[in-house]
């Protein structure tokens, strides 16, 4: 079973600049930042993986300092669900305003709390910002970090902080295999995921024989992720029935359903297969069933999609073509991922459901003899060379696959920074017609390494940001 992943939450009153250093630990601009107070209101949540562990991220409104009173309580309680979820606090000061009184508001608030907290102290682009900022001792913390989110000054000490304080033993070097971790005898955790309402309740309702979990037409009955343990066909399984993920402007900030969504991310971060249920009475996929794919894609969990109410849908000989290449379409960055159709009223389907999860997790954990790979995508190179840069070709010198469910596969090049994301689809094609890995997607780790140092085995490695 995937191992539980740590939540950590940034914490701050206003515009210390939270949603910075939310965008500099997760490597990419995801929170809206602008130089003004009160910007972010609602909790934003990636995962991430860049230094070699993985965490989720939460970015908060302001804990104190929200001018607008009739938001304040609101957005409070966003940030207090945070620190409830939350394995790691990682509170934020302004080093360039200095000792404020609402810190003092934050520090309490954190203490009661009573999680292990990082203190950090932002905006500290010079030394002589830094000085100063020592004068936030005065609040009774034990150390502090001092970073520029804005100049990703820190961010990689910040990082191994954040390893530290949760416990995760060092990763590993970038050219070594990861460890599996995983018991022979666990048993495997597949999350129904999806929007309210196209009946995920119903089909594990169905898959159990036995009305297990609340089914209703009311969108909303799941509020909270539910376990359920099961045997099949000699494996062994835990179905996690999970809340409907709605659209952000359809959910008060104060209900619970807030709560439900980010329980229902939590699961899908924790789960070794996702299984998405798309309703077929409403035809294609919508934008919103094409965001919940692409989290499953982004965190590169083992992929099934399933189209309930199939029953219910008026058929010819092309109904079938038709629907999947709506969804390819809808999808596109997830092909690799098998449909089912199926039906919870008729049960039609509903046993291949498990039996696919199944098929696409032990295919995610292949591993790749390395002569292999290398001749595939040493073929791949030689067939379709990637622009030169420069005048140089960009070489291919090694490939070796260091991880599984979701494969990862090192590359070693010359000029890493000049590959471009269609070449990497290219490629994936290309080790897709040998490897197909159905419900997996490829992730590629692209390095640095000259010819030199491929001669000497021992240069140095620079990853591609």
């Amino acid at each position: 079973m995937a191992k539980k992943i740590p939540t950590v939450a940034i914490i701050g009153r206003t515009n210390v600049g939270k949603s910075t250093l939310f965008n500099a630990l997760a490597g990419r601009a995801l929170s809206i930042v602008e130089d003004s107070p009160g910007v972010t209101r609602d909790r934003h949540y990636t995962l991430v993986t860049r230094y070699g562990f993985s965490f989720t991220l939460i970015d908060t409104g302001g804990l104190a300092g929200e001018q607008e009173t009739k938001l304040q309580e609101s957005v409070r309680t966003q940030t207090i669900i945070a620190i409830e979820e939350s394995d790691l606090i990682v509170a934020i000061f302004d080093g360039m305003s200095g000792l404020h009184p609402m810190d003092e508001e934050v520090v309490r608030t954190l203490r009661n709390a009573e999680k292990p907290v990082l203190w950090v102290v932002n905006k500290c682009e010079s030394p002589h910002t830094e000085i100063e900022a020592t004068e936030l001792y005065a609040l009774g913390v034990d150390s502090l970090i001092f970073v520029s989110a804005a100049h990703r000054k820190g961010i990689k000490e910040l990082a191994e902080a954040i390893r530290i304080a949760l416990g995760i033993p060092k990763p590993v070097e970038a050219d070594e295999k990861e460890q599996d971790t995983r018991a022979p005898d666990e048993p495997l955790k597949v999350a129904l995921i999806g929007k309210p309402n196209v009946g995920k309740s119903s089909l594990i309702n169905k898959i159990l024989g036995e009305e297990r979990v609340v089914a209703s037409e009311i969108p909303g009955t799941t509020r909270d992720s539910i376990d359920i343990t099961l045997k099949r066909e000699g494996s062994e399984f835990v179905i996690v029935d999970t809340a409907g993920l709605r659209k952000k402007a359809r959910v008060d900030d104060a209900t619970v359903e807030r709560y439900s969504n980010l329980r229902t991310l939590r699961s899908l971060v924790e789960c070794d297969v996702a299984v998405l249920v798309l309703d077929a009475t409403l035809g294609a996929p919508t934008e919103q069933d094409a965001k919940i794919a692409g989290l499953v894609h982004e965190r590169g969990r083992p992929f099934v999609i399933v189209v309930n109410k199939w029953d219910a849908v008026e058929k010819d000989h092309l109904t079938v073509k038709s629907y999947e290449d709506a969804v390819y379409e809808a999808f596109k960055f997830a092909r690799y991922a098998p449909i089912v159709f199926a039906s919870a009223v008729t049960g039609q389907r509903c046993p291949n459901i498990l039996r696919k999860a199944k098929e696409v997790f032990d295919t995610s954990r292949l591993r790749i003899q390395t002569a292999d790979l290398n001749r595939i995508l040493s073929n791949a190179f030689y067939r379709k060379p990637p622009p030169a840069y420069r005048s140089e070709p960009i070489k291919l010198f090694f490939a070796t696959q260091v991880g599984v469910s979701p494969p990862k596969i090192v590359l070693f090049l010359n000029h890493p920074r000049k590959i471009a994301f269609s070449y990497e689809r290219y490629l994936k094609n290309t080790l897709r017609k040998e490897y197909p890995f159905e419900g997996s997607d490829i992730k590629f780790q692209i390095r640095k390494r000259t010819e030199k140092a491929d001669r000497n085995r021992d240069g140095q490695l620079e990853e591609r940001e």
